[in-house]
Formats: C-alpha cells, structure tokens, sequence
C-alpha cells in the first residue's frame, strides 16, 4: 500500500475527540463521503511506533484540505494527536466504499445517524448533500455531555446523550422519534458501533434505502489480514475495509 506525505494544517479538540487536518490535493484521489485512510505519524519505517497505521473516516473536505475526526486511543492515534502545523503525516489515498448518493435529489428526504466517534463521516457526508440541494437532517449520539461537544463541528444537529445532559436523553433513534419519526425519511444513513447500526437496521421501513457504515478493526486497509470481516447474506464474510466499510442494511446478516 502507498503512503503519501501530507502536510498538517493543524490539529484541535473537540471535547474528547480531535481533528486532524492536512492538505490534500490529489485530484484523482479525490476524497468522498464514508471512504477512509489510513494515517500514521511521519517517519515509517525508521520508527515502528506503532507498526500499524489506523484507519480514520474523512470528517470533511473543502478547498483541499482533509479532515479526521479520531479518538485518542493509543500509540497511534496519540502521535496523531501531538502533530502541530508545518508538521507531516503520512496517509493513504481514500479507500473503502462511500455512501451511495445516486438516487437522491431535491424531493428526497435524508436522515443522518452517528453515534460516538461513528460521528465522524457525516460533517462531509452533510456538506457533499448541501451542494447537491438534498435536504437532510443530522442526529448525533454520545455518551455524555463532554463526548457530545464533537456536535460543535456540524450545522444544526439534533443531538441525544445517553445521560440525558445534552438533547434528547438516550439514543439516537430517541432523538428521531422525538423528532417526528423514522417514517418521514426516504433514505438513513448510519455509522455507529453495531448494536446501533443493528437497531437501525430494524427500525427502518422496508420501502427506505438504508447504507450503513460498519466500525470494525483493521489491521492493513488492502483486505489482507482479514481482520475487519462482516457477515453477510448468502456470502459467509466479506472486508470491510475492500467491500465495505459501507454496506446497504439488507446485506448485512444481522
């Protein structure tokens, strides 16, 4: 897999997550909305730390600068996190899977669901149906009221808390239903931990495009390792990182 150099713009805090960004202005690797990277620190293969690069959703993309909204977790994402302007890091070019947006006009109705850090592709995904003349509305889940200050980031969102100190207490599909119900929407799409994408996926009338943008953990981004494996119907288990990491709900053997 090819790492390109990127030069860092900056990084900020969003509660407790962060947003990385860098300059990326390769046109024929133009980035789109649910595809991913993968981003270590600069200076593989003198340092090993980590070996692995993580794999981060584009948060937004605008006058040729990419964004990454991540949460520190370990090694890797740590190094991201202390890059500071005029810096680099080294990133792919975009893989995976984006939403599918052929379908959708100016008649059409979109939900956007994220819970947690699953936030993360919908800032972009938001921006790209604006232009696009698409009206959507953004619901947003989190734990608590430090996590949810990520909502900062985007226009208008409904947001829900788990702990009922932001918004709508409880989950995200709370925050729909409190908001007029699932049923008003001609498409969802969703990125979350699975149980939520799994709830999703049950809530969602059968006559509704649901896409659903899975978060499992990848080793190598190139469909290698097998280590990001998906049940699907009729097919065993397919990458998410190669076929996914966007699937329609249908697909999904949940």
């Amino acid at each position: 897999m090819k790492f390109y150099e990127a030069g860092v713009e900056g990084v900020e805090r969003l509660g407790e997550y962060h947003v990385l960004r860098y300059r990326w202005d390769a046109e024929e690797h133009s980035p789109e909305p649910g595809r991913f990277v993968m981003a270590r620190a600069a200076g593989f293969p003198a340092t090993l730390d980590p070996f692995l690069a993580r794999p981060l959703s584009f948060y937004d993309y605008n006058g040729g600068v990419a964004s990454l909204l991540f949460e520190v977790r370990g090694r890797g994402t740590e190094n991201l996190a202390r890059k500071k302007a005029g810096e680099t890091v080294e990133v792919t070019a975009p893989l995976g899977r984006a939403f599918d947006l052929s379908e959708l006009n100016e008649t059409s109705r979109v939900a956007l669901l994220g819970g947690g850090i699953g936030v993360a592709p919908f800032r972009f995904l938001s921006r790209h149906l604006a232009r696009l003349n698409v009206p959507h509305d953004t619901y947003l889940g989190f734990a608590d009221g430090e996590l949810a200050k990520a909502a900062d980031g985007f226009d208008t969102p409904t947001v829900a808390t788990m702990d009922g100190s932001v918004g709508f207490g409880g989950t995200v599909l709370d925050a729909v239903a409190g908001s007029g119900g699932i049923e008003q929407y001609g498409a969802l799409y969703a990125c979350g931990p699975n149980p939520m994408l799994a709830a999703v996926k049950l809530a969602a009338p059968p006559d509704v495009r649901c896409q659903l943008s899975v978060e499992e953990r990848m080793g190598c981004g190139n469909g290698s390792c097998n280590g990001c494996v998906v049940p699907v119907k009729h097919r065993g288990y397919v990458r998410s990182c190669v076929e996914g990491p966007v699937f329609d709900a249908g697909v999904l053997a949940w």
